[in-house]
């Protein structure tokens, strides 16, 4: 029997997909090479067609955002400012404004560009919150998250991820949302999203990215883990910042389950809007770090347990075109049906790590009472050995697929090249492996048998020997070091051999559905000339029918106007006779108490009685005509009405 929960896990849950090329505008003014460029988001949209995603989500066209919704957060001159931007005729102009912000660059697409990246996250937002969606992911560039209240910065020009959560909160309270979860994984800090809800209680800012001591941009000591909120927002500011580079997915997932996720069941937040910066992952030139497809896909995964999945991505970061168009088709895997990339390299938290997590927790356990647990660590788990030959075959095997993906998609000439560099990367690092291991296990059997030696000896030589053991010790933590960095370069290989196998799948279902409609549309081109002929005739008689149309519509109107002038006419004749059969009412009310005044002085007007009544006769007969006439008027006034009423109708 299938449970309730199961039903809404097999349920195909909507996801939105929203892409707009006229956000391609947005270019350095001399055609230079940037890490924030247009291919960005071409590259991640023609991924998701390639795998056939794309297709199964609901995709939307972007839309601009509204001034009034920008200056939710906003300043007016700011807004103004990037508004006036594609009318300022000369580059030069737009150069000089850009050099007065940090890493900002501008030309004649810049505006619009960054009117419908805003807009469009507000789109894919609302829409989710109203539950026409159950999740989205808003494509868009420029990103976001550094623009503060009046300042571009960052490659930012507006947050719109803060525009997004403040239109929800303050434009669409209809929509009750009470509380949301702004979670920024990108690897730089949110400064400017931080800053605009810093005394905000109804929204809770997370952000985990790269400090270095505060020398990592953006530079100073915004994102440090002391910053949590000013106000009624105090402890509503989490920022997790790493001491360092290379980063892990363990120690990623560590601060979600013990930082992130202890807090959001406490928050419960009603959306979660997910500031999606890729610039964490693999190979990005900025990032520095090593978060791979399976760690984004769990940290997805862990977030769509609350807010009944209602998750909300927009694009931020990330340089590298293929890991961050790889990172983000596995993260709209994970919001279509919860499917994580799978990875067979066991990793374990830094030490660095797990002091920040220790660190973070104590300084926001006065606010998240969730975090005053001890925490407890799982043991290191080391490199798993036996999984090292079927490693080697599944590499072999995805070397294969690459051969055949590569050969459909550049042609055979640029294959041998790739293939041969493919081989002799997977070789060297397999050959690395293997001496890592082999120096591992010596130094780890030294190690052995040192500590045996310890335990016979007394004195000089147990102490001798002691030190021997931490030189061997000191070495095994190298040799693992080395290990890590041999793993870590195995599994990026691992991930883009997975990537193209899936893509030479997906291109050869797409050629053989093309062959197909091909076919079908050959079959349907005669067909389709006989409907032109025959709807070409159908148009011709349906203009002319038209035209009649037209025509007696406009003779109705003349017949109309002529019978509402008729019907004013008759209505000012009946005004008329009503005032008329008033002032008669009122001479027959006079005369009949003139005739009770005559009658008792009958006597006295015995000489007049025939001369009275004679026009008394004459009296009643005027009155009768007069009333005859007021028929009269009353029925031609009645006869209008209804022709007046039909003419309406007709019209």
């Amino acid at each position: 029997m299938t449970t309730a929960g199961e039903s809404s896990e097999k349920r195909r849950r909507k996801v939105g997909l929203l892409y707009d090329e006229r956000m391609c505008k947005h270019d350095t003014p001399d055609g230079e090479d940037h890490p924030e460029c247009p291919d960005r988001i071409k590259y991640i949209w023609e991924v998701l067609h390639l795998s056939g995603l794309a297709q199964r989500c609901v995709v939307l066209s972007g839309s601009k955002a509204e001034d009034k919704q920008l200056q939710l957060v906003h300043t007016k001159k700011h807004v103004n400012l990037v508004k006036s931007l594609s009318t300022k005729k000369k580059d030069s102009k737009r150069n000089k404004i850009a050099s007065e912000f940090d890493s900002i660059y501008l030309n004649g697409g810049s505006s619009e560009a960054a009117y419908l990246a805003a807009g469009s996250v507000v789109e894919v937002a609302e829409k989710v919150a109203e539950g026409e969606l159950d999740s989205g992911f808003a494509i868009v560039r420029p990103p976001g998250h550094h623009a503060e209240e009046d300042e571009a910065m960052g490659f930012c020009l507006f947050n719109n991820v803060a525009v997004a959560a403040s239109y929800l909160l303050n434009q669409r309270k209809d929509l009750g949302i009470k509380k949301i979860l702004i979670v920024d994984w990108d690897v730089h800090h949110g400064n400017g999203t931080q800053k605009m809800f810093w005394k905000d209680p109804r929204v809770l800012v997370f952000s985990v990215h790269r400090h270095d001591g505060g020398r990592f941009y953006p530079t100073g000591d915004d994102g440090d883990y002391d910053k949590v909120g000013e106000g009624a927002g105090e402890g509503f500011n989490i920022n997790v910042p790493w001491e360092q580079g290379g980063c892990r997915d363990a120690d990623y997932i560590a601060v979600w389950d013990h930082i992130l996720i202890p807090v959001t069941k406490e928050f419960n937040p009603d959306i979660i809007l997910l500031s999606a910066g890729f610039d964490a992952a693999i190979g990005d030139p900025l990032g520095g770090c090593s978060v791979t497809l399976y760690g984004y896909s769990v940290m997805l995964k862990k977030l769509m347990e609350f807010a009944q999945g209602k998750i909300v991505m927009a694009l931020e970061g990330g340089y590298n075109l293929e890991s961050v168009a790889e990172s983000s088709l596995w993260c709209v895997h994970v919001l279509l049906e919860g499917k994580l990339f799978q990875s067979s390299i066991e990793e374990y938290t830094l030490d660095s790590t797990r002091r920040l997590v220790q660190a973070v927790r104590k300084r926001l356990c006065p606010y998240w009472p969730s975090l005053s647990d001890k925490l407890t660590w799982k043991p290191e788990a080391p490199f798993p050995v036996k999984h090292l030959s079927r490693c080697f075959f599944d590499l072999l095997l995805l070397l294969l697929t690459s051969f055949f993906f590569h050969m459909w998609m550049k042609g055979a000439k640029t294959i041998a090249s790739s293939v041969h560099s493919i081989k002799q990367q997977v070789e060297s690092l397999l050959a690395s492996l293997e001496v890592a291991l082999e120096e591992k296990e010596a130094l780890q059997t030294r190690a052995v048998n040192a500590e045996t030696k310890v335990a016979e000896l007394q004195g000089e030589d147990k102490l001798r020997l002691k030190v021997s053991l931490d030189k061997y010790a000191a070495e095994a933590k190298v040799a693992d070091e080395h290990l890590a960095q041999v793993c870590s370069e195995l599994r990026e290989v691992k991930i883009d051999l997975d990537f193209y196998r899936e893509l030479f799948k997906k291109a050869s279902e797409e050629k053989k559905l093309a062959e197909e409609h091909v076919i079908k549309f050959g079959d349907g081109l005669e067909k389709e000339a006989s409907e032109k002929l025959s709807l070409k005739v159908s148009l011709d008689k349906y203009a002319a029918e038209a035209k009649v149309a037209d025509e007696h519509l406009a003779q109705v109107s003349s017949e109309l106007r002529e019978v509402k002038i008729d019907l004013d006419f008759h209505r000012e004749l009946f005004k008329k006779a009503s005032e008329e059969k008033k002032l008669v009412e009122d001479q027959v009310i006079k005369f009949g108490d003139e005739l009770q005044k005559e009658a008792s002085e009958k006597l006295r007007l015995q000489i007049s009685r025939d001369r009275y009544a004679e026009e008394v006769k004459e009296g009643a007969e005027h009155l009768a005509k007069v009333r005859s006439e007021l028929r009269e008027v009353q029925i031609d006034l009645n006869l209008h009405s209804e022709l007046l009423k039909k003419a309406s109708e007709v019209k």
